[in-house]
């Protein structure tokens, strides 16, 4: 801080980011160990503004900091016009940290890797796995010109699975299943899962084109929440490509659909006390009962719009702060899973994308192919559908007769239900 003081005595505010980490990925491939490793990182973000305009530079040497403040100085001339006030004193409400994230032993965890690769082999002979682990713990400290001091420590674990079996005739057929916590967790689950869907996948159905019932899954709703998403992100908002710019408190969804963003949540490795700028984080609704609630936003974009910043501020040592979504939770009045599906008929459960990379975030016009998915008879799962796409209009479909499953899942930071609309366009 003397070190600013020092070489930018007239700055109107600063600041400095510090973070620190230690990592420890394992992976497989192919059914066998790739590599374990640790991995370290730590750094300096320094942020100054000077006649209202912000200079950054960062460095991951403590000794050269003095350096990358003179730096900051000089590209402050260069840097976007910020009038905003930076966040003053504050008390760290909780740290989303989990002491038993250093019971993780790397000699355990291969071991348990391995068996959950040799069930599936044994099951699957000839499909290749790859799996992941990591555990990491992680600092971030805050200091400002305003007197906020504060720091917090986290820690995360996460599991993948993914394996691929090719058939007789060269068909490619890919599960997945993942999983992220605070700490190590049994992943039993996710080799269980991935036999699941295997086995179902083996079995082959067609289903002819035209409109059908679909149900995505918590893991294909969140894709294609994401759509929706974007478009409440301050920064899009200002450069003008949200679809929802001038929609703050307008009905544009069913009243079934809630979705809110929750900093605070227990129990996720996504969770903060504040945000990389220092501003408390606090519950948000979103989307409250279809209604357009809230845009996420960071300091700057707070500014740009005249609206309150939410305490979604996001960066690294190495990065401008920018807005971004910690837990989305998404709900809504619903039924049993198993009344979903037995009450669809003749339909599809969608499980993965092929990318949507044809969808229109401005308009809602979607394309997507599926990577996996299942035809529905029923009430009953019967095989895997292929070859096969769906596509529409998400805003036209999330805002007509929708219906939740009771049961949600946690997906990244995405907690979900099973969605059931009822005619989509399928092309099979």
């Amino acid at each position: 801080m003397d070190l600013i003081i020092k070489h930018a005595p007239g700055a109107g505010w600063f600041d400095i980011i510090e973070t620190g980490g230690r990592s420890t990925p394992v992976s497989f491939k192919n059914n066998r160990i790739h590599s374990a490793v640790e991995k370290q990182n730590s750094g300096y973000g320094v942020r100054i503004n000077l006649a209202g305009k912000t200079g950054f530079s960062y460095t991951n040497d403590r000794d050269n900091l003095e350096e990358t403040v003179k730096k900051a100085v000089l590209l402050s001339g260069y840097g976007d016009d910020e009038g905003f006030e930076l966040p003053s004193r504050m008390e760290r409400t909780f740290n989303p940290y989990d002491p038993s994230i250093e019971s993780f032993d790397i000699k355990i965890e291969m071991e348990k890797a391995g068996e959950a690769i040799s069930r599936i082999m044994e099951k699957f002979p000839g499909s290749n796995t790859d799996l992941g682990i990591s555990r990491s713990t992680g600092n971030v400290r805050i200091m400002n010109s305003r007197g906020l001091d504060v720091s917090y420590k986290s820690s995360a674990y996460s599991a993948y699975i993914g394996t691929t079996h090719i058939l007789d005739d060269g068909t490619k057929i890919d599960v997945s299943e993942s999983l992220t916590s605070r700490k190590p967790e049994p992943f039993d689950r996710l080799a269980d899962e991935v036999i699941k869907k295997m086995s179902l996948a083996l079995v082959t159905r067609k289903l002819p084109g035209g409109k059908v019932p679909v149900i995505l899954t918590p893991g294909a709703f969140s894709r294609m929440i994401g759509i929706v998403l974007s478009g409440l992100n301050a920064r899009s908002v200002w450069k003008g490509i949200s679809p929802f710019s001038d929609k703050i408190g307008a009905r544009l969804f069913s009243a079934s659909l809630n979705v809110t963003e929750d900093p605070l949540m227990s129990d996720s490795p996504y969770s903060f006390p504040f945000d990389d700028e220092g501003v408390p984080s606090r519950k948000k609704p979103l989307i409250e009962s279809g209604v357009i609630k809230t845009f996420i936003t960071d300091l700057k974009h707070a500014e740009k719009l005249g609206i309150e910043p939410t305490g979604n501020g996001s960066r690294d040592f190495s990065s401008l702060p920018a807005p971004s979504l910690s837990n989305v939770i998404i709900s809504g009045p619903g039924i049993s899973l198993a009344d979903l599906i037995g009450g669809m008929g003749k339909g599809v459960l969608v499980e993965e994308f092929i990318g949507l990379g044809q969808s229109n975030t401005l308009t809602g016009d979607f394309s997507a192919s599926l990577d996996l998915a299942f035809m529905v008879e029923k009430g009953e799962i019967t095989g895997r559908v292929k070859d096969c796409m769906i596509s529409g209009n998400l805003f036209r479909l999330l805002e007509g007769d929708i219906i939740f499953s009771r049961e949600s899942r946690v997906t990244g930071s995405v907690t979900a239900p099973h969605v059931f609309f009822p005619s989509v366009n399928y092309t099979g």
